[in-house]
C-alpha cells in the first residue's frame, strides 16, 4: 500500500482515506486491502462529459457508484474528487482529462482518459463576424494551399511546417526573422468582389510567443497595389487570441482575392494560429454587433519612478472587502508589497462582482479642470472576467457620523478581462473629475475569482495629461 499512496500523493490519499472513514462505522472499519483496489477500466461508462459549445463551459459528471469516488486529473497537476463540476475553456482545441477511481482500499493504478473538443475561442473583446454564417464567403470559396516566403536575414529557407484543421491554420516558425516581409504566408482564392458593394472582414490570430509586427493584407491576386487594406504592426501577446477586423470596406472590382499574412520579426520557435476567417457582404447582417472604436490616442507616459508620476510619494491606506457568497466577510487576503508591485493571494473563490475588493485610499485631491492620464499593469494566475478598475472619490464621514458615499463621482469605471499569466495594461487618457474630489481612491474588484488565484498590480501611473 505504501507504493500506491506515495504515487498518488497527499491529496488523493486524503480523499481515499476520508471516504473510507465515512463509509464505515467504528465497529465495522477494516484496514485497506490491496486486493480491493478498483480497476479503472471497469468504470469507463460512469464518466460523462458535456460541452456547451455556446459558452465553452464543460460539465464533468461521475455517475455515482456505491463506495466509489472519482479523482479527476486536469493537465497532470489539478485534482478534484467532485462527482459533478464545471470548468471553463476559453480557447478552441482538443483537451483531455484523466480519471482515477478510489475506494476505501486505495486508488487505481490505471486511469481512464477522456478527450473532448472546444470548437471556438471565446475572445477577450470583439470576436469578429460569424464564421459559421451562410454569409461567410470564405467558407464557401476554393482556397488554394498557402504559399510561403520564409527568409531570415533575406536568405530563403525551407517553408515552415503548417497544418489545416477545421478552417484553422497553425504555422510553425522555427527560425527567427528580423524584418517585415521575411515570413510571408499567402492564400489565393476564387472569391470575387465588386465596387458596388461594401465588405466586412475578420480573422483571429494567436502567437505562442509575443509578436509586435504582424501584417495582414487583403489584395488582388494579380496586382499587389490593388488592395483593401495592408495593416502592419499588429501586436499579439503570447497565447492571447486577437481579432483583427474591418467593417464596411468600400468594394473593389477584383476577380480573385488573395489573403496575405506576414510574421516578419518573429522569435524563433513561434507558432502562429490563424482561425475564424470571415469575409462577407456588409449588407448581409449575420447578427454581429460591431463595437464602437475608441480612437483616443494613448498618451506619452512619464516614467513610473518620475516625480511627474503623482502616484509617487502620496500617502495611502489599503483596504479590503473579501466576502463569502452570502456577503459575510472572509479574512483579508495576503498582500505582499515589493516596491511598486502589489501581490494579492486569494485562497478561496468568490461568487460574484464586488465580493473581492481591494483599494488604495490616497491623500491625492482633484479639481474639475485638470485632465489626468492613468496607467496600471495587472497580472493574474487564473482567467478573470469583468475585473473592475475604478478611480473615484473616497467616501467620507459626515458630521453626524454617517458615511457619505461618492461612488458616482469617478474619473472612469472600467471592466477588463485578465488572461492567466498574461500582463494586461489598463489605461485612461485625459479624464476629468465630474465634481471636485477631497481625496482619490483607486478601487479594484476581482469578484468571481476561482480559488487559489494570485493577482499582481504594478507600475501605477497618475499624471497630468500628456499628448
Amino acid at each position: 500500500m505504501k507504493k500506491i499512496y506515495s504515487y498518488i500523493g497527499g491529496m488523493l490519499l486524503t480523499t481515499a482515506m476520508a471516504f473510507s472513514i465515512t463509509a464505515c462505522s467504528p465497529d465495522d472499519f477494516t484496514s485497506p486491502n490491496e486486493a480491493g483496489i478498483p480497476v479503472a477500466s471497469t468504470y469507463e461508462n460512469t464518466i460523462q462529459i458535456d460541452v456547451d459549445q455556446e459558452t465553452n463551459w464543460v460539465t464533468f459528471t461521475f455517475n455515482a457508484q456505491p463506495g466509489i469516488t472519482p479523482v479527476w486529473i486536469f493537465d497532470g497537476k489539478t485534482y478534484s474528487s467532485s462527482f459533478s463540476m464545471k470548468k471553463y475553456y476559453r480557447k478552441a482545441g482538443d483537451y483531455s482529462v484523466d480519471v482515477k477511481i478510489a475506494n476505501a482500499n486505495g486508488v487505481s493504478d490505471g486511469s481512464i482518459s477522456k478527450t473532448f473538443r472546444i470548437n471556438k475561442t471565446i475572445m477577450n473583446g470583439f470576436g469578429g463576424f460569424v464564421y459559421e454564417s451562410d454569409f461567410n464567403m470564405w467558407t464557401k470559396a476554393t482556397i488554394a494551399a498557402p504559399t510561403f516566403y520564409y527568409a531570415p536575414g533575406w536568405s530563403a529557407i525551407a517553408d515552415p511546417a503548417y497544418t489545416l484543421e477545421n478552417g484553422t491554420y497553425t504555422v510553425k516558425l522555427s527560425e527567427a526573422t528580423d524584418d517585415t516581409w521575411q515570413a510571408q504566408m499567402a492564400m489565393v482564392t476564387n472569391i470575387s468582389t465588386e465596387a458596388t458593394k461594401n465588405y466586412d472582414f475578420s480573422v483571429i490570430l494567436t502567437a505562442s510567443v509575443a509578436h509586435s509586427n504582424v501584417t495582414v493584407k487583403l489584395v488582388d491576386s494579380t496586382d499587389d497595389g490593388n488592395f483593401y487594406f495592408e495593416q502592419k504592426g499588429i501586436k499579439l501577446e503570447a497565447n492571447e487570441p486577437l481579432c483583427f477586423w474591418k467593417s464596411n470596406l468600400p468594394g473593389i472590382d477584383i476577380a480573385n482575392l488573395k489573403l496575405v499574412f506576414d510574421f516578419g520579426r518573429n522569435a524563433a520557435g513561434t507558432d502562429m494560429t490563424i482561425e475564424s476567417i470571415v469575409l462577407k457582404d456588409h449588407a448581409n447582417d449575420d447578427g454581429t454587433e460591431v463595437p464602437v472604436i475608441d480612437e483616443t490616442p494613448e498618451p506619452t507616459w512619464v516614467a513610473v519612478d518620475s516625480k511627474d508620476n503623482l502616484w509617487n510619494g502620496m500617502i495611502y491606506v489599503n483596504k479590503f472587502f473579501y466576502a463569502n457568497s452570502d456577503w459575510s466577510p472572509k479574512p483579508n487576503p495576503a498582500l505582499v508589497i515589493d516596491g511598486r508591485s502589489y501581490s494579492l493571494s486569494f485562497p478561496e473563490a468568490t461568487a460574484e462582482a464586488w465580493q473581492n475588493q481591494f483599494s488604495f485610499e490616497t491623500d491625492l485631491t482633484a479639481d474639475t479642470e485638470t485632465a489626468y492620464d492613468f496607467h496600471v499593469i495587472l497580472n493574474s494566475t487564473a482567467d478573470l472576467k469583468n475585473v473592475t478598475v475604478k478611480l473615484v472619490q473616497t467616501n467620507e464621514i459626515g458630521e453626524d457620523g454617517k458615511e457619505i458615499k461618492h461612488d458616482g463621482n469617478f474619473f472612469f469605471d472600467k471592466k477588463v478581462d485578465l488572461v492567466a499569466d498574461s500582463e494586461k495594461a489598463v489605461w485612461a487618457a485625459s479624464v476629468k473629475a465630474p465634481e471636485a474630489m477631497h481625496a482619490i481612491s483607486l478601487v479594484f474588484d476581482f469578484g468571481g475569482n476561482p480559488a487559489n488565484t494570485d493577482v499582481t498590480i504594478k507600475d501605477i501611473i497618475l499624471q497630468k495629461h500628456k499628448d
